[in-house]
């Protein structure tokens, strides 16, 4: 596990003898933040609704066949067109469809948007619980909660005012308090788990027997603990651990993901530990603190028709809406244009004309354009995809996407496919603020981590704006609005004097909180130097 061997025993020995020691290294504790309401990307509140649709109506036609060919309900047809006498519609009649209107999240059932709770979990070096452990939890308003971890390493949920910093101390080996973490929770519910660099190992001494091994080198499962001999024939309890190693990499409960992690940072030269920080701060997280591969971004669910309504179509592990998981897939040399290609989905076709014409150049040589198959031998280019609306809507399920589309777009729920995708996004995204002006060469990974999560978030363009200071009011109040709830955001303006400031403060935190690159490196350092964190708003003004 490390270069440094750790004695049990004071001295040498000749009959058994029972030991309870730690192991590990001494380092600082590593903490997991898990907020449950994270901000999401959105998509462009306005942009959501698609160019108005009108159709003629034809022999035959009725409100309630029009409204299922067009995915709204007969309702919205009478109070959009005004019609006083629905089942009076006649041939040549036109009737506007409904575009679909983006809405707020109802924060009116939800906790007070001043308070949190915060569940802590408690574990070892090899992710094993904690029990009988002391805390005790002190915020800055002078609350102090004290308990002892169960047999799972849990303490109850400590409920308390949000925004306010937390400190976390816990019982050392010697009976002295120490202080393992502080961080300063957001409104909602947050999960955090800190992590011991240690690991505490009992038993009893044996006289060992056999020939001499080698079990510090021998393979064994992640996490366990292992007791043999040595190359030289001693005694050796070893703790089998993903560190050190050649990438300085920690992933702990995710290292699921490793060999994913691993090829994306080899393909873009980006240091492993800036993909998991930002990746971490993108998914949803299962209990423990897994990444969850398959989250969408509910808004919630009405009880009398069951239909689910969708704060944003972003989805999968790295939160990619339907039109930027699609315009990745049409930009060249991405991961998924390479898969898309392969797969035969993405290929040159004739460019057609409104007409369904050929294109010619002056030549008469017919021009090509990049087109995605949406169902056998029909295919449309990225603006007719969006136009005739299979991939638009708030929801990763575009009501209109053929089979094709839909299950291209369920790729997001791959873990291969969405951390790939993120990380070309956002080497594309650092590349083209590089080429308007801004100095990203400077900065190191880390850094480039701030402006990564950025950029995917808010968008290239939006993204530039902040960084300049330049979103206009109207703006940052709605997409604010869009994150937290208008009663939240409200209270956010009126603390903030703005809306730009309100949204600015509450985005820059999130960053700064949940993207910290120190998480993800080993204690023990054997071929880089460790990173250190530095807020966003410094990155901001270095570039």
């Amino acid at each position: 596990m490390t270069s440094q061997l750790t004695p049990i025993f004071d001295k040498a020995h000749d009959k058994p003898k029972p030991y309870d020691g730690l192991l590990g290294w001494s380092a600082d504790w590593k903490f997991d933040i898990d907020q449950e309401n994270k901000p999401v990307p959105l998509d462009d509140i306005w942009s959501l609704s698609p160019e108005e649709q009108n159709v003629i109506v034809r022999q035959g036609d009725t409100l309630g066949k029009i409204a299922k060919e067009h995915y709204c309900s007969v309702e919205e047809l009478v109070s959009f067109n005004a019609l006083k006498n629905p089942s009076l519609i006649y041939p040549g009649q036109i009737i506007k469809i409904p575009t679909e209107q983006y809405s707020y999240p109802d924060t009116k059932d939800e906790q007070s948007d001043d308070q949190c709770t915060v569940s802590f979990s408690f574990e070892d070096l090899i992710e094993k619980p904690i029990s009988g452990l002391k805390v005790k939890v002190v915020s800055a308003l002078g609350d102090v909660y004290e308990s002892i971890t169960d047999g799972m390493g849990q303490i109850k949920n400590f409920a308390t005012k949000a925004e306010t910093e937390l400190k976390v101390f816990v019982s050392s080996a010697a009976g002295k308090l120490k202080e393992v973490a502080s961080f300063t929770p957001l409104p909602g519910k947050v999960a955090v788990i800190l992590s011991s660099p240690k690991v505490r190992v009992k038993g009893k001494s044996t006289a060992l027997k056999g020939s001499t091994g080698d079990v510090e080198n021998t393979p064994g499962d992640i996490n366990t603990v292992n007791v043999g001999r040595d190359s030289q024939g001693g005694p050796r309890t070893h703790i089998s651990h993903v560190c050190p190693n050649s990438y300085d990499l920690t992933l702990r409960k995710n290292v699921i993901y490793w060999n994913q992690i691993i090829a994306a940072s080899e393909r873009s030269g980006i240091i492993p530990q800036c993909i998991a920080a930002v990746i971490s701060a993108e998914a949803a997280k299962y209990a423990g603190g897994i990444w969850k591969p398959t989250s969408v971004c509910k808004s919630g669910t009405d009880p009398k028709t069951n239909i689910t309504s969708y704060k944003s179509s972003a989805a999968g592990m790295t939160q990619f809406l339907n039109g930027s998981w699609m315009s990745e897939t049409f930009r060249e040399r991405t991961y998924l244009y390479e898969k898309a290609t392969q797969q035969g989905l993405i290929a040159d076709k004739p460019a057609l004309d409104k007409n369904g014409k050929e294109v010619k150049n002056k030549k008469g040589e017919v021009k090509y354009e990049k087109k995605f198959e949406v169902s056998p031998d029909e295919w449309r280019n990225l603006k007719e995809l969006r136009k005739q609306h299979l991939t638009t809507g708030v929801t990763p399920y575009p009501r209109k996407a053929t089979h094709a589309v839909q299950k291209w777009l369920d790729l997001r729920f791959k873990p291969e496919y969405a951390i790939m995708a993120a990380v070309d996004y956002g080497v594309a995204n650092l590349a083209s603020l590089q080429n308007a002006g801004y100095n990203i060469d400077s900065l190191n990974d880390a850094e480039k981590a701030k402006l990564i999560y950025l950029t995917h978030h808010l968008g290239l363009g939006d993204a530039m704006l902040f960084i300049k200071k330049k979103i206009p009011e109207e703006k940052a109040g709605h997409l604010l609005k869009a994150q937290i709830g208008v009663s939240s955001a409200l209270k956010r303006y009126l603390s903030a004097g703005s809306y730009v400031e309100a949204h600015r403060v509450w985005l820059m935190y999130y960053i700064d909180q949940n993207i910290k690159l120190n998480d993800y490196f080993c204690d023990e350092l054997i071929a880089t130097n460790k990173l250190e964190d530095v807020d966003l708003d410094v990155v901001m003004g270095k570039i």
